[in-house]
C-alpha cells in the first residue's frame, strides 16, 4: 500500500515537471525571449537552455507539490473559509517574492543577519520581461489546478476524451462496477444527526482515494455510498478490484481509534461487484456529467443489496469470478444462482474473503 501511495505521489510530481517544462518552452516560443531563464533563474550557471528549464521546472513542481500536501482536505475543513483564502494568497505572494529573491541571487547569509534594507537594495529593478513572465507563470498555475480538478472529477480516461473533444459521442465499453455502501447507515445517521454524519462521510470519502492507487475511478457518490469503476484490463490485473476493497477496509481499521473517539463507532462497508458492457456518454447542457447506462450497473447494485441477506461484506458475480485470474489469492465460495430483483434470469453469486496469512 505504501509503495502504491509513493508511486502515486511520484507520478503526480512527474506530471507537474512535464507540464511546467512544456509551459516554459511555450513561453519562449510565443515571446522569442529566453533571457528571463538565462539571466534571472540560471542559478547553477548552465550553458544549456533546456537543462536550465528542466532544473527550474523541477524546482517549481516540487514547491507546488509541497503546497498541495500542506492544504489537505482535513485542514481545509476545520479552518474558516476566509482564513483559507488568506493563507493561500499569503503563500502565493510569498512564492512570488521568493522568485524575486532567486532572480536577485541574494545571499542567504544576509537573510540570516536580518538586513532587510539590504535585501530590498539587492533586488534588481525588474523589467517588463520579468513581470510578463510572472503574469504568465500565475496564469499557468491556474490552468494546471483547473486541469487537475477536472481530472479528479471526471476520471483519467474520461478526462482524456474530454480534453480531445470526443466525450460527447456515446460509446460502448466493458467495465467493472463496484457498489460500496455503509452498513446500518440509517441508524448511524439518526444517532449522529445530519451535521456529524456529514463529517463522518467526508472522512470516509477522503479515505476512498485508496481506490485510485488500484486504478479504480470513483464514478458517483450516493449519500452513504459510492460507485467505483474499473476498465476490465486494469481491474482484473493482479486482482486490483479486490485489492482495492480490502485495502480500503484496512485503512478504516487503522483509523479505528480516530472514528471511535470522534463518532463513537467504526463504519463498516459492504460491496457488490459485476462486470459487463455499458454505454458511456456525456449528459446535460447547463450542468454536464458523465453517465454510464446499462444492465451491468443495475446488476452490481442488486448484488450489493444481497449482502445483508447472506450476511456477507463482499459479493461478486459469476461472470466476474470466471474472469478473475489469480483465484488462489482469495477465498471464493459459491453461494448459488439467485434471481435478483427486477431481473428475469438468475445470476451466479460468489462471496469473497481474504486469506489469513500464516
Amino acid at each position: 500500500m505504501m509503495s502504491n501511495r509513493l508511486l502515486k505521489h511520484l507520478k503526480y510530481l512527474l506530471y507537474q515537471i512535464i507540464f511546467w517544462y512544456a509551459i516554459f518552452l511555450f513561453y519562449i516560443f510565443i515571446t522569442g525571449d529566453d533571457t528571463v531563464f538565462t539571466t534571472y533563474f540560471n542559478l547553477l550557471q548552465f550553458d544549456n537552455l533546456y537543462l536550465i528549464l528542466l532544473v527550474f521546472a523541477s524546482a517549481i513542481s516540487f514547491l507546488f507539490f509541497l503546497l498541495n500536501l500542506l492544504f489537505t482536505d482535513r485542514l481545509v475543513r476545520f479552518l474558516p473559509t476566509r482564513m483559507i483564502v488568506f493563507f493561500k494568497w499569503l503563500v502565493y505572494f510569498g512564492s512570488a517574492f521568493a522568485l524575486m529573491l532567486v532572480a536577485a541571487r541574494f545571499s542567504v547569509n544576509k537573510i540570516r543577519e536580518s538586513n532587510y534594507e539590504e535585501i530590498l537594495k539587492q533586488i534588481p529593478e525588474m523589467n517588463i520581461h520579468f513581470f510578463r513572465f510572472l503574469a504568465y507563470f500565475y496564469l499557468s498555475g491556474i490552468i494546471f489546478n483547473f486541469l487537475k480538478d477536472m481530472r479528479m472529477r471526471m476520471g483519467r480516461m474520461n478526462f482524456i476524451r474530454w480534453f480531445f473533444g470526443i466525450l460527447g459521442k456515446p460509446r460502448e465499453e466493458e467495465r467493472i462496477f463496484m457498489f460500496l455502501d455503509m452498513k446500518s447507515s440509517t441508524a448511524i445517521a439518526e444517532k449522529l444527526f445530519h451535521k456529524k454524519f456529514s463529517y463522518l462521510m467526508q472522512d470516509v470519502f477522503n479515505i476512498m482515494t485508496i481506490f485510485d492507487s488500484y486504478h479504480g475511478e470513483i464514478y458517483q457518490y450516493l449519500g452513504d455510498g459510492v460507485i467505483i469503476s474499473w476498465q476490465v484490463k486494469s481491474g482484473i490485473l493482479d486482482c486490483n478490484y479486490l485489492k482495492a476493497y480490502f485495502a480500503f477496509r484496512k485503512r478504516i481499521s487503522r483509523r479505528e481509534r480516530y472514528f471511535n473517539r470522534k463518532y463513537k463507532l467504526v463504519p463498516v462497508f459492504k460491496a457488490g461487484v459485476h462486470v459487463g458492457p455499458v454505454m458511456a456518454l456525456q449528459v446535460g447542457q447547463t450542468r454536464r456529467d458523465i453517465s454510464y447506462n446499462g444492465d451491468t450497473i443495475n446488476t452490481a447494485a442488486r448484488i450489493e443489496g444481497m449482502c445483508n441477506e447472506y450476511q456477507q461484506d463482499l459479493l461478486i458475480s459469476e461472470d466476474l469470478y470466471k474472469r478473475t485470474e489469480d483465484k488462489d489469492a482469495y477465498l471464493f465460495k459459491e453461494i448459488g444462482r439467485i434471481k435478483l430483483k427486477g431481473k428475469r434470469k438468475s445470476t451466479g453469486i460468489y462471496q469473497v474473503k481474504e486469506r489469513k496469512k500464516s
